[in-house]
């Protein structure tokens, strides 16, 4: 299985998700810190779930890091996340 379908995987079991996305960027990060030629070490994740009502930024973020934490401790580098609730998203 590859990172993208684990990631996801993952965060489907974790949260009650009514939105998610999870996007391989890493060939945008080719020549920089972390990239591995043909392996997944880069991501975008947007998520909108209710998991995170009452959460500010920072307790967000913590909640999906620590679900990915096993992620972090083989090549994956970075992900850059969107966290928001149903009705935040639907201000966007």
């Amino acid at each position: 299985m590859n990172r993208k379908s684990k990631i996801t995987d993952i965060l489907n079991e974790k949260f009650e998700l009514y939105r998610c996305v999870v996007t391989d960027v890493s060939l945008s990060h080719k020549g920089h810190s972390g990239f591995i030629p043909g392996e997944e070490t880069h991501f975008e994740i947007i998520i909108v779930s209710n998991d995170f009502e009452n959460k500010n930024r920072l307790e967000r973020h913590r909640m999906v890091n620590n679900c990915l934490k096993n992620e972090y401790e083989g090549s994956l580098h970075s992900i850059t996340f969107k966290l928001m609730t149903i009705s935040e998203s639907k201000m966007n």
